[in-house]
C-alpha cells in the first residue's frame, strides 16, 4: 500500500476494508494489478512434483488470492471456505505493526515474512501456510510494482499499476533457481534478488511514465507487463525455495501439540475460529472451523498456550512439549461475562505481538491537538434491524473515552462516529442498518487501553 494510501483518514480506510472483505469493491483498482496472475505464472512455473505444491495441497488454487492479503489489513475476511482477520497473517512478533508496501519501506518485509511463511510451511496447516505464504508473495511483487520501485506516488502511482493487462502472463521456458540452501542463505539470496527486481523495476517505470501520462494504456502495458513477468519469476523462486526448505526441519524441533478448543461462539462470528499462541515465542496457528488444531515441528520445552476467540474470555494453558512425542490438548474457553460479545480479548489481557500491544487493539494517532493516543478494535460484523449494546467497565480514575465507529456502505459517506462514553458512564446502545454493516470500537485517552477499560463489550442487547 503506498504512501497516498497511508494518508487517508481511518474511516475512509475502515469503509474501503468493509467494501472489500463483503466483496463490494474489486481490490485490484487500488493495489498493482496483476498479483493473482503474477502468482498464478509463478505456481505454473514450477514443476508439478514441487515441495511447496504437495505441503499446500488444495490450498494451491487459494494462493492467488492470499497474495492479495496485504492489501486487506483491518478486515474481516469472509469467504466460502473460512472467515478470518487479516491481521492474524500480517502481524507478528517483531513486526507488530504495518509498514509501507514501497521501497524503502518493503524491505522490512522480507526477512521476517519470509521465515514466518516458512515456519508455517513446517509446522501449521496447509490453510494456514497458504495465507503466511501469500503475504510473503505479496511484499515481493509490489516490491517489483514499478511505482513502488521508483517511489512514486499519486495519479500516476495508479496508472503505472493498473495498465498492466497480465491476463496472457506466461513464463514460458523458465526455470525457478533455488536462493539458498539453508535458512540463512535463503534470506540472503531473497535480499538480493528483490534488490535486483527493484533494479529491473525503475527503468521501465521512466519507461512507461509519458504512455500513462497521455493515457496510453495500450502502448504502456508491454513495458509493465515486463516488470510483472521479473516479479513472477522471483515469487517462483521463493517458491521453489520454501518449499524445499521446509522439508529440513530443525533436528531440536521434533515435538507436535494438537488438540481442540472448545467455545461458545459470539453472535454473528460463528465462523470465525480460535487464535492460539505461545507466548514469548512466534509460534501461533488458526483452529480450524471445528476447533481443532496442530502444530508440529515444535521445540520441545514447557510453554504458556493462550487462546483467544470472540465471544469468550482468553483461556491460558501450562503445555509440555516432550521430544519426539505428540501432546494433545483439549481447551475449554469460558464465556465472557457479557454473553454474545463480539470483542477478541475484551480485558486487554492477552499480550502477544509485543509488551505494550494488547491482542486485537491497533494504535492509531488522531489529528486533535495536542495528540492523543486512540486504539481501534477489529471490525465486528452486525445484523441490519439488530439493536446492539457497548458496555465498558472503566479503571479507577480512568481518564479516556469509548466510542463506536460505523463505516458506511456508501463509500462516498463518512463513518458514522457515535458519541463516546466517559467515565462515570456505562453503556451506549445503537441499532445497526443495512447501511452500517459493521462496528469498531474506538479507545480515547492518553495510556493503553488497560489503563482506561478493565473490560470492554459490544454484544446484541438482550442476548
Amino acid at each position: 500500500m503506498h504512501r497516498e494510501h497511508q494518508r487517508r483518514n481511518r474511516g475512509a480506510e475502515l469503509v474501503w476494508a468493509w467494501l472489500v472483505c463483503a466483496g463490494w469493491l474489486s481490490l485490484p483498482a487500488l493495489a498493482w494489478h496483476p498479483h493473482p496472475d503474477i502468482t498464478r505464472a509463478a505456481v505454473a512455473a514450477l514443476d508439478a512434483d514441487a515441495p511447496i505444491l504437495k505441503l499446500l495441497g488444495p490450498e494451491v488454487p487459494n494462493l492467488r488470492e492470499s497474495s492479495l492479503m496485504p492489501d486487506w489489513r483491518r478486515s474481516l475476511r469472509r469467504d466460502k471456505t473460512a472467515w478470518f482477520y487479516s491481521d492474524d497473517f500480517l502481524l507478528l512478533p517483531g513486526l507488530p505493526t504495518h509498514v509501507g508496501h514501497m521501497c524503502p519501506e518493503v524491505r522490512t518485509t522480507y526477512e521476517p515474512f519470509f521465515r514466518r511463511a516458512l515456519q508455517a510451511l513446517r509446522t501449521e496447516s496447509a490453510f494456514n501456510a497458504c495465507r503466511w505464504t501469500g503475504s510473503l508473495v505479496h511484499f515481493v511483487e509490489d516490491t517489483g510494482a514499478p511505482p513502488h520501485a521508483a517511489i512514486v506516488g499519486g495519479d500516476l502511482h495508479g496508472k503505472t499499476e493498473n495498465f498492466a493487462n497480465p491476463d496472457k502472463l506466461h513464463l514460458t521456458g523458465y526455470r525457478p533457481r533455488l536462493l539458498g540452501r539453508t535458512d540463512d542463505e535463503a534470506v540472503a539470496g531473497l535480499r538480493q534478488r528483490l534488490e535486483g527486481l527493484i533494479e529491473f523495476s525503475k527503468p521501465r517505470f521512466e519507461r512507461a511514465k509519458p504512455l500513462a501520462v497521455s493515457g496510453d494504456r495500450a502502448q504502456a502495458d508491454p513495458i509493465l507487463i515486463e516488470s510483472a513477468a521479473e516479479c513472477a519469476r522471483v515469487v517462483a523462486d521463493v517458491l521453489l525455495t520454501l518449499g524445499q526448505l521446509a522439508a529440513k526441519i530443525p533436528a531440536d524441533q521434533n515435538a507436535t501439540l494438537t488438540g481442540t478448543v472448545v467455545s461458545q461462539a459470539a453472535p454473528g462470528l460463528e465462523q470465525l475460529p480460535a487464535k492460539l499462541m505461545l507466548l514469548e515465542t512466534k509460534f501461533s496457528t488458526l483452529a480450524d472451523a471445528a476447533g481443532r488444531f496442530e502444530c508440529r515441528h515444535l521445540p520441545p520445552g514447557t510453554y504458556t498456550l493462550a487462546v483467544l476467540r470472540p465471544g469468550s474470555a482468553v483461556a491460558t494453558a501450562a503445555v509440555t512439549l516432550a521430544s519426539g512425542r505428540a501432546t494433545t490438548k483439549t481447551i475449554q474457553l469460558a464465556r465472557d461475562a457479557v454473553a454474545g460479545n463480539l470483542v477478541r480479548n475484551p480485558a486487554f489481557s492477552l499480550h502477544w505481538l509485543a509488551p505494550d500491544r494488547a491482542e486485537g487493539w491497533y494504535p492509531a494517532s488522531t489529528r486533535t491537538k495536542p495528540a492523543k493516543k486512540t486504539w481501534e478494535g477489529d471490525l465486528l460484523p452486525l445484523a441490519a434491524g439488530k439493536q446492539y449494546r457497548l458496555q465498558v467497565a472503566w479503571q479507577d480514575k480512568a481518564a479516556g473515552k469509548v466510542g463506536v465507529r460505523l463505516p458506511a456502505r456508501d463509500p462516498k459517506k463518512p463513518a458514522t462516529e457515535l458519541t463516546p462514553i466517559a467515565p462515570g458512564e456505562t453503556q451506549l446502545d445503537f441499532a445497526a442498518t443495512a447501511e452500517t454493516p459493521y462496528a469498531q470500537v474506538v479507545i480515547f485517552g492518553d495510556g493503553p487501553p488497560e489503563k482506561i477499560c478493565r473490560h470492554l463489550a459490544l454484544a446484541p442487547a438482550g442476548d
